[in-house]
């Protein structure tokens, strides 16, 4: 690690050790606000002198580096900002409902006051808090999933149900069970609703009402879904969902639906479209709106049967002009069999967003053993790297054209930095960076104790080469032999990488 031009071995006068690597306090991915001058997050951490985990919200001040303690063990989570010093989000309760909660936090001198109120409250386990502006107000659009019952109804796991001698379950459907989760009579559901911004500047929560209500559609898909399958836009929610028509358990096709909602208190007022993909019959994800709601795009697979096929990016420039076939358009050429295993299109994205000014696309891929961000043109659709190490989990585009960056590596359990794609050419630069191992949690881990290598594989006719990942102990000396784990991942489901893992 470097510091002051000097080259020295972190070494924080501890043995990483499994206690240590447990212990250790895990930070989320860090939510910016607009002006990217202050970072929302939550961290726990487990203590074995006492076997509690404590949980606390912070505050990080991107100027000074400085975070704060904005709130302890409140199960709070979900972070939208509605302005540069407010945000809400939701609280979970313990008898299932969920609180949906506006903060304040003000700084003066160099401390930070903090004002909480209650806003409304679900009458269910909501999660996944997504929110818009609403045009002309200052009220805001509210949209989360939350279980729904066969009734179209919230549902609570706290509903009274008839107790019975066993534990058995009778079904009267094929589809049981999705991974290690036992279909129930609930199901996911979108809910949307309005945030009221009252004269005295507190905000009230309106009736929700359930988006897909009587459209035998699931939305976030189970059992890994969440706020990656859907997003919320001045015109209304983009979605995807498993076709209802096929059988679920021998199908992974979905479909991107966009549901116009034209007032978010009624529920009389949706108009429900479903968006054709000729020739692809895979999974699908990441639907994301443009900045101005005016365009939309999204991730999808093309064999039907697989969930690790490789996802293609999607995108409809003006979801109001052209007919329905020719809105869609497909990055990366036309003929899928033609790619160059160079070229970005080789990659498989996770993850996209708009930039600000709607001319590019981000994108998460994975590469070489890094989780790299991406940014796509749309004008010509060159590509081009904003990272080249670590593994990215998350990213946000900031009111200034900036990219706010969470990530870790195998060293380094959490980083943020704050990236500048705005100028043109190939030229990125790294305005601001913040280490969660060099502000106070240092572990003993140095990123030179990393390295790669290239064999042989067994079948050159797959792929000539293996990539592989060498972890060094950091009492290393060259020349010494060692014992050595080899340990081989389960892809391509998934792979290992340069990212922070506990498993």
């Amino acid at each position: 690690m470097s510091e002051g031009g000097s080259q020295y071995i972190l070494i924080i006068g501890m043995k990483f050790t499994p206690e240590v690597l447990l212990s250790a306090p895990r930070r989320s991915a860090g939510v910016p606000n607009p002006s990217g001058t202050k970072v929302l997050y939550s961290q726990s951490s487990y203590d074995f002198s006492t076997h509690k985990k404590a949980v606390v919200v912070q505050l990080l001040e991107v100027a000074t580096g400085e975070a704060q303690t904005v709130a302890e063990d409140d199960n709070l989570s979900d972070f939208n900002w509605l302005d540069d010093e407010s945000f809400v989000c939701l609280q979970a309760g313990k008898d299932g409902t969920t609180k949906v909660c506006v903060l304040s936090v003000k700084a003066d001198s160099l401390v930070t006051s903090v004002r909480q109120h209650e806003a409304g409250t679900i009458q269910a386990a909501a999660s996944n808090l997504k929110i818009t502006p609403i045009e002309g107000s200052h009220d805001v659009a509210i949209v989360v999933s939350a279980p729904t019952g066969p009734d179209g109804c919230l549902w609570t796991s706290e509903q009274p149900s008839k107790k019975t001698q066993s534990t058995g379950r009778l079904y009267s459907s094929l589809y049981v069970r999705h991974w290690d989760q036992w279909k129930g009579k609930d199901k996911n559901s979108l809910w949307y609703g309005k945030l009221s911004r009252g004269s005295g500047g507190k905000y009230a929560l309106s009736e929700l009402h359930n988006a897909l209500k009587d459209t035998g559609l699931e939305c976030p898909i189970p059992p890994f879904g969440g706020g990656d399958h859907f997003d919320v836009g001045r015109q209304g929610i983009i979605f995807v969902a498993k076709d209802p028509e096929l059988n679920p358990a021998l199908n992974t096709k979905c479909n991107v639906y966009i549901l116009k909602i034209t007032s978010w208190t009624g529920s009389n007022s949706l108009e429900l479209e479903k968006i054709p993909v000729d020739d692809f019959h895979g999974a699908a994800s990441s639907p994301v709106w443009n900045p101005d709601g005016s365009g939309a795009a999204f991730l999808m697979m093309h064999g039907a049967g697989y969930e690790a096929d490789q996802n293609w990016v999607f995108v409809m420039r003006d979801i109001q002009t052209g007919t329905t076939g020719t809105r869609v358009q497909r990055l990366g050429g036309e003929d899928l069999d033609a790619q160059s295993k160079d070229s970005f299109w080789s990659r498989s994205p996770s993850a996209i967003a708009f930039s600000a000014d709607s001319r590019s696309i981000l994108a998460t891929a994975e590469d070489t053993g890094h989780g790299k961000l991406f940014e796509i043109s749309l004008e010509n659709t060159g590509v081009r790297k904003l990272t080249d190490t670590g593994y990215v989990g998350d990213f946000k585009r900031l009111a200034d054209g900036k990219i706010f960056i969470s990530g870790s590596s195998i060293v380094e359990s959490s980083w943020y930095k704050i990236v500048d794609a705005t100028q043109t050419g190939s030229a990125v630069s790294e305005v601001w960076s913040h280490s969660h191992l060099a502000s106070r949690n240092g572990l003993g881990l140095d990123s030179r104790q990393v390295s790669t290598i290239w064999t042989p594989a067994s079948n050159p006719k797959i792929n000539k080469e293996v990539h592989s990942i060498v972890v060094k102990p950091s009492t290393f000396k060259s020349g010494k032999k060692y014992p050595v784990a080899y340990l081989i991942h389960g892809g391509p489901q998934g792979s290992w990488g340069d990212s922070w893992s506990t498993r």
